[in-house]
């Protein structure tokens, strides 16, 4: 259940953060942000992702 909740959570966050109109989110011009929130996603979908498929196996 939480390795499910990790992936949707992930790809909803790409969805956010992605450019929209030509420009990219606010945040993004932060100094953290702009490499922290892209680590931050796929950690989470990694370890979602791995989560669900030891579930699985």
């Amino acid at each position: 259940m939480v390795g499910a909740f990790l992936v949707v959570f992930s790809v909803v966050l790409l969805w956010f953060f992605l450019p929209h109109n030509g420009q990219s989110h606010q945040w993004m011009a932060l100094p953290f942000f702009d490499t922290g929130i892209p680590k931050a996603i796929v950690m989470s979908y990694s370890a979602g992702l791995t989560m669900v498929i030891d579930r699985i196996c």
